[in-house]
């Protein structure tokens, strides 16, 4: 049986993630990591499928997260094809052409699972890092532009249209809403100060430009800063903007005691890719994607 992730349902996927995560080997990936995975899902239940035996959750399958999962004890009994078959329905029914996760091609029973369902590769994921030792010039922002902090109290809209408008062009489209963004918003970890909009300097009230970043200890001792996102405007785009923000957020999160930082991007997105490594990041990690048609 397979429905939608319903809240309540984190301790059941949490004893997924254990039994998983030590055979399967995911390069890059700590429980820590999908642990805030699985605290986002409330924010967008329907969002995430989990798969059932009897009344036990033995599997889930988060598109937006580009993750399936099946418990090592439940697989090849059918759990993990119905995710996918439930999943295909779910990103078709958001307007998507194609369900993209991530499949580690180097593991055999993952790379036999992802070529029987018709697969194929689609895109890679970088993580890159910048090493406490790498100097990076502060932030100095075109003279027309100004910049200003996230208003936890009043910005959420416009927070949620920016992001929509920054990313709708990506190599991998995302989309942001009101109830998901208020829900992470909300977690213990938030920090808002680790938000900064960009505004025309006569217009502050309308942001073109943004970033998250964000910084925690890590289940090994270590405290890591994370570029989560920048965007700015098409229009806005080209002039140093997105550079800027980089800096402002590796400035932030090394004044909250940030050793090493990192952030993800697509291997198609080259504009982001040259800002990266002209500011030092280099990549570490690739986590390969693979596709398969929705239909739609």
């Amino acid at each position: 049986m397979i429905r939608s992730f319903r809240p309540g349902d984190e301790p059941a996927l949490f004893a997924v993630i254990d039994a998983a995560l030590p055979l399967d080997r995911l390069p890059g990936i700590t429980r820590q990591d999908l642990a805030h995975g699985v605290e986002r899902l409330a924010g967008d239940p329907e969002g995430t499928l989990v798969a059932l035996d009897g009344d036990t959750i033995v599997g889930y399958c988060t598109p937006r997260q580009d993750d399936v999962t099946v418990h090592p004890a439940h697989r090849r009994r059918g759990h993990g094809r119905r995710l996918i078959a439930g999943a295909v329905d779910l990103v078709r029914s958001r307007g998507l052409a194609h369900l993209v996760l991530y499949g580690p091609p180097d593991r055999e029973p993952a790379a036999g699972f992802i070529k029987a369902l018709g697969f194929t590769y689609h895109s890679s994921l970088w993580m890159f890092e910048l090493a406490r030792s790498v100097e990076v010039p502060s932030a100095s922002f075109p003279k027309d532009v100004d910049v200003r902090p996230f208003r936890a109290e009043s910005d959420l809209s416009t927070f949620v249209d920016l992001a929509n408008a920054t990313f709708r062009d990506h190599p991998t489209p995302m989309t942001f809403s009101e109830r998901g963004v208020a829900h992470v918003h909300a977690l213990p970890d938030f920090d808002p100060n680790g938000i900064l909009f960009v505004t025309p300097r006569d217009e502050p009230d309308r942001p073109i430009g943004w970033t998250r970043v964000e910084h925690e200890i890590t289940e090994a001792g270590a405290h890591r800063g994370y570029v989560s996102f920048i965007g700015v405007l098409p229009e806005w785009r080209g002039r140093g903007i997105g550079r800027e923000l980089l800096r402002w957020g590796i400035a932030y999160v090394r004044a909250a005691g940030a050793g090493t930082i990192e952030l993800n991007v697509e291997a198609a997105n080259d504009r982001a890719l040259g800002i990266y490594r002209r500011t030092g990041f280099t990549p570490e990690v690739e986590w390969p994607h693979f596709a398969l048609p929705t239909g739609r």
